[in-house]
């Protein structure tokens, strides 16, 4: 299929941090959707592994940023600072989309112009190579938790360049919560958005989610975040 060119850009921002194990296949699934203008956007921050190499075989078909490492928000927002497109979205390195994802979401945008965001469901899997052993000893995905698609994570989002714009960057400070915080500060605008039904993008559970890690840090930055958004809500309202 040949190019549309006057369909508008969707740049896709993925910052990866030692994801050599699984880049490839987010990669593959931006490069298989079926909407024709994709700009695939990833920011390598600082990883120590083969990340680098992966990135490196997909030649120009992705733009690049290397930098040390500087956590996720700073990352996501040097990638969205490089990119062009008029719709934009992004996806963890560990995760993929299903290849109607661009087209379903642009044609929902297309059809109501008042339309700031649309995001979708997203399905929980256990990576293929662990066993069952290991997938029930993780108590952070206990049954029926993960066989359950949600909508709101933020790789099911797909918005307006403009919306990004008048919310702001991600807060540098967070490496947890920041898409908490951020999609907070646009529902406080008010922004306009519709969730899709449809399952389109798939959330891989495994070992070294972020969310194994550095729990202490999770916690702190979420409390930031609840606070900042307690803040707005009382200045807000009448005195």
């Amino acid at each position: 299929m040949s190019p549309q060119t006057d369909l508008p850009l969707v740049s896709c921002i993925i910052a990866v941090c030692n994801g050599e194990a699984y880049l490839h296949e987010a990669i593959d699934s931006l490069l298989a959707q079926t909407y024709p203008q994709v700009e695939i956007v990833i920011v390598n921050d600082g990883s120590a592994d083969g990340t680098a190499g992966v990135i490196a075989r997909y030649g120009d078909r992705v733009r690049v940023l290397t930098q040390a490492n500087s956590g996720v928000s700073v990352a996501r927002n040097r990638g969205v600072a490089m990119s062009t497109g008029q719709l934009l979205c992004f996806l963890d390195a560990d995760d993929h989309l299903d290849a109607r994802k661009f087209a379903m979401q642009a044609a929902a945008l297309e059809a109501d112009p008042q339309l700031d965001l649309c995001d979708c469901r997203t399905a929980f899997f256990w990576s293929p190579e662990l066993s069952t052993e290991t997938r029930q000893r993780d108590p952070r995905y206990p049954e029926p938790f993960w066989r359950e698609p949600l909508p709101g994570h933020i790789s099911t989002w797909f918005f307006r360049r403009d919306l990004w714009d008048r919310v702001g960057e991600f807060a540098p400070k967070l490496r947890f919560a920041e898409d908490v915080d951020w999609f907070s500060r646009a529902r406080d605008l008010p922004m306009r958005q519709t969730t899709l039904p449809e399952v389109l993008t798939h959330r891989r559970l495994h070992p070294n989610n972020v969310t194994a890690r550095s729990r202490d840090k999770q916690v702190g930055d979420l409390a930031d975040a609840v606070r900042s958004h307690l803040l707005r809500t009382r200045k807000r309202k009448p005195s």
